[in-house]
């Protein structure tokens, strides 16, 4: 993916901000039929995957888009639609002409303002996932004294609009390391290919029709984390847990000043502290919000630096790379939260300190836990049990290796499918948790 860190040409990308989307593509055809670099080739044939990517993510128009926003918000009216939209609280492109809004866009608006986050209509599943999780951080922080738990799981994948092809699919798989372990294989839709627990992101793979529906239960042990009294194998930092991985992970020179703003006066010799600064930084002035899927964007810890919002990878990808460039050994964590009452995809970072090894870090859930100080600092080196991971890299390969573009081409959580010929965009993923039992 490092040929997205070059430029993407002028009046390309003015067409496709305008939302004329055939002329871009016209554009685009016509310039690679010209002698350029194979990089700027790359960037361009990657912008009509973006494209189509594009007219997914905002699929509504005006009308779809306002009884959207009265569903989830109590008391509210078409002129308070108009007013948020005016005030830029709505997100909105035109595309062919016409206004077409964010797939979550009304979601972003209980993030984004307080008032309207009193007035949402809060799921009930939600609010017993966040108290369970709660009460798990509140016990660890008395007691210091660490849970396992036994869960069975199961993800499926499906297209959305068969055409009867054959089709590959990756779904993630996970992996029996750090605080995850007796990783077992239960049940299959298809026969398949599991790659090796040392893969960056592990998968189990299968071959078969668009028309059929893909899916694997799996069981795993999962331990609390408390930084301090883990007694698993913590394997030693490598020289890519330091290292750029373009086009995200760039120590670029903006990033150096956000880094010295964050460390002025800090004894950088002290790692714990300088990623303690690091996390404060973050989850005390980044927002959480949903964002659009990750191959749109160039830079995703420059975008967080300067519009202050994303959500929990992009928080955990931020700290990553700023960790590093402060000389901290920094990786990726993620795959899935997980509790009895469901489960969602999520991510977080580890970070290798010289007095513990390696402790995770979770700054989406940090951030979200401000109005308690307690819980906040919590989440800086310690972690809660609702957790699988699949994940140990940012931006690595599957195996076997896939193809054409994936639909996040930075991390796995809920699978890819593609055919002999192309990618597949409309994809439908389903997590289920079948078991989740407290070992003792």
């Amino acid at each position: 993916m490092k040929f997205l860190t070059v430029p993407l040409p002028n009046d390309i990308e003015k067409l496709i901000w305008l939302g004329m989307f055939d002329q871009a593509k016209d554009s685009i055809a016509t310039r690679l039929k010209k002698s350029i670099p194979k990089e700027l080739k790359e960037r361009l044939k990657f912008e009509l995957f973006r494209i189509e990517l594009l007219e997914r993510v905002y699929p509504y128009n005006k009308k779809e888009a306002i009884k959207l926003f009265k569903k989830l918000f109590k008391d509210v009216t078409t002129n308070d639609f108009e007013n948020l939209l005016k005030h830029g609280y709505i997100d909105f492109r035109y595309i062919k002409g016409e206004q077409r809004f964010q797939e979550r866009f009304h979601f972003n608006i209980g993030f984004s303002l307080k008032q309207y986050k009193e007035k949402q209509k809060v799921r009930q599943t939600n609010q017993k996932m966040r108290k369970i999780t709660n009460d798990a951080v509140l016990r660890l922080i008395n007691s210091k004294s660490p849970k396992k738990f036994k869960v069975k799981a199961r993800i499926s994948i499906k297209r959305k609009e068969p055409k009867n092809d054959s089709v590959l699919v990756w779904l993630p798989f996970p992996i029996g390391e750090f605080q995850q372990e007796n990783v077992k294989i239960l049940n299959t839709s298809h026969t398949y290919k599991i790659s090796s627990n040392k893969s960056p992101q592990r998968t189990i793979h299968f071959e078969g029709k668009d028309s059929e529906i893909f899916w694997v239960e799996f069981s795993y042990t999962i331990s609390e984390w408390v930084s301090n009294s883990m007694k698993f194998s913590r394997p030693k930092p490598r020289k890519s847990d330091l290292s750029e991985k373009p086009p995200h992970i760039l120590f670029t020179p903006y990033l150096g000043k956000i880094l010295n703003t964050i460390l002025k006066d800090t004894d950088k010799e002290n790692d714990y502290i300088t990623a303690r600064k690091i996390y404060d930084y973050l989850s005390l002035n980044v927002s959480y919000s949903y964002v659009l899927p990750y191959a749109l964007y160039d830079n995703i810890p420059e975008y967080v630096t300067t519009t202050f919002k994303g959500d929990c990878g992009f928080y955990a990808i931020t700290f990553i790379t700023l960790c590093r460039m402060a000389g901290i050994p920094a990786k990726w964590q993620s795959g899935w939260f997980v509790t009895p009452f469901g489960a969602s995809p999520h991510d977080w970072a580890l970070i290798y300190l010289k007095d513990t090894g390696w402790v995770p870090v979770d700054l989406s859930f940090g951030s979200s836990r401000r109005e308690n100080e307690e819980m906040r600092l919590f989440y800086f080196t310690n972690l809660d049990g609702f957790r699988m991971f699949a994940n140990l890299d940012f931006q690595a390969d599957f195996t076997p290796r896939k193809k054409f573009y994936r639909n996040d081409p930075y991390d796995n959580q809920v699978g890819e499918m593609e055919t002999k010929n192309s990618y597949i965009i409309d994809t439908e993923s389903k997590i289920e948790v079948l078991s989740f039992k407290e070992l003792k």
